[in-house]
């Protein structure tokens, strides 16, 4: 198969349509912000761009007046069009078994809300479902020219790009570990059991809950970000003072955690390991109300309170070492054991991954955070450099969360080897760090490079110890980092 890049025209023809594309984009951007800066502004830029958009055809043009070259690119482009093909077919039997296992989940969401066992009927067609979709998974177009093998390949990534891309922007990148919980954690927030995600910090517990409560009521969340003067009073309810008809009165104004009660919806607690001992035992008994129940709110002279279909609880926590994580208290036995089977450890991308491994979900988080709607990757940040970002942040969240096995121990100081701590203190290149980085680049126009934006992130880091371990391994993986670390 002849490929764009395999002859020289082609691969200059490939380049040109990347130029007109993006010369086509930033016209429209300039035309559509001509009318909010008066009708003369950037005339002269649109101009230009016209220009050399007339060029860059001008030149395909003088190319494709070479018969061969012509007939080269028409095959190319029958190629290219039969590489779509089949990836399309291949990403759609992704999508397909996808779905086969959402109306699996769905059939036991289904008898939860309405309040029973699944029948036999039901359960035999849940597995059926799920073989169904096993066996899609594993069936794949025979693609007999190895060149082609790899274009598929290219072809079918871009697709996954895409729809991780849209997940990213409904707020969670859905990983096998995410879509587990998710599957796991929907039946007992239906029946309104409560939820308890731990993990380390920037690992999306928060998205998770949000996404967990969304997905499970089909309703906004009442979100609560715990912090350690909070009090129990701001999270029910209290009495305040309002002026009606003239006259000065006394009402209770619904808190929170109470509003979402009377409500039905899920109440998010997020970070509740930094709220206060005086309102965690008070959530000790919270915890064990469920839809249906009533509770005698104590702000409110005891009035009772039914508690609607829909509410749960959702908690997140951050992990407890004696090393990090300054104003947080260890949640007691007492408290998790409320949450019972309803606890989640929220592991970092590619845990289970070995130090050799390739990040698999850091690379697809990072690339996801920032390409365009054809699943392309902006032209400054090649997917090899993408590439070595993820493994960068893949090492430091294993270091972080201390793993001191093959590979991740040549980062850990022999001092903390001896104690059993982390090699990382305080900071880490997590998940949520990685997006914010990648999109500082992306959207700098090719002004800031990814070299830069991590040594901005390193010079940032305050502990000195954290400082020079970030600079080893991201340098380890080819960046440039700045001097003086």
């Amino acid at each position: 198969m002849q490929s764009f890049d395999s002859h020289p025209a082609l691969a200059e023809l490939r380049h040109l349509a990347r130029e007109a594309r993006a010369v086509r984009i930033a016209a429209r951007a300039a035309n559509n912000a001509a009318p909010d800066r008066g009708p003369d502004h950037d005339q002269a830029h649109l101009a230009e761009l016209r220009r050399d958009l007339a060029t860059i055809e001008a030149r395909r043009d003088e190319i494709l007046r070479d018969v061969q070259v012509a007939q080269l690119y028409g095959r190319a482009l029958d190629d290219r069009a039969t590489t779509l093909r089949v990836a399309v077919q291949m990403f759609q039997r992704e999508q397909r078994a996808q779905a086969l296992r959402d109306r699996a989940d769905a059939a036991t969401a289904r008898a939860i809300r309405e309040h029973r066992l699944l029948t036999s009927r039901e359960q035999a067609r849940a597995a059926e479902l799920r073989e169904a979709a096993d066996y899609l998974e594993t069936q794949s177009p025979a693609i007999d020219v190895a060149a082609r093998r790899d274009a598929v390949l290219a072809a079918v990534g871009a697709l996954r790009l895409r729809e991780a891309r849209t997940q990213m922007r409904e707020g969670l990148l859905r990983t096998q570990q995410m879509r587990g919980i998710i599957a796991e954690a929907t039946p007992a927030v239906l029946r309104g059991d409560p939820i308890l995600l731990l993990g380390e910090t920037g690992g999306a517990k928060t998205a998770l809950a949000e996404h967990l409560a969304r997905h499970a009521s089909g309703r906004e969340p009442e979100l609560v970000s715990g912090y350690g003067d909070i009090t129990s009073a701001q999270l029910i309810g209290s009495h305040e003072l309002r002026v009606e008809h003239g006259a000065t009165v006394t009402s209770f104004a619904p808190g929170p955690l109470l509003r979402a009660m009377i409500e039905g919806r899920p109440v998010i607690l997020d970070e509740v390991n930094a709220m206060p001992a005086e309102f965690l035992k008070r959530l000790n008994r919270i915890l064990q109300l469920r839809p249906g129940d009533t509770l005698h709110v104590q702000e409110n002279a005891g009035a009772p309170v039914l508690i609607a279909p829909g509410f749960a609880i959702l908690a997140t926590a951050n992990e407890q070492t004696p090393h990090r994580y300054r104003g947080l208290d260890r949640l007691s036995a007492e408290l998790v054991n409320r949450f019972g089977a309803g606890s989640y450890r929220v592991h970092y991308p590619d845990a289970t991954n070995r130090y050799e491994d390739y990040p698999r979900e850091n690379a697809l988080l990072a690339a996801a955070a920032i390409v365009d709607a054809r699943g392309q990757l902006p032209p400054h940040l090649p997917e090899e450099a993408l590439t070595r970002a993820a493994r960068a942040a893949f090492i430091s969240q294993q270091v972080f969360a201390g793993a001191h096995g093959e590979g991740f121990g040549n980062y850990v100081s022999t001092e903390r080897d001896i104690d059993g701590r982390p090699g990382l203190e305080e900071t880490v290149l997590a998940p949520r760090t990685l997006v914010a980085i990648m999109h500082k680049v992306a959207a700098s126009a090719g002004s800031i490079t990814l070299d830069h934006a991590l040594s901005r992130f390193v010079e940032g880091v305050m502990h000195a110890e954290d400082r020079r371990v970030l600079a080893l391994i991201i340098s380890g993986q080819g960046f440039r980092i700045g001097q003086g670390l």
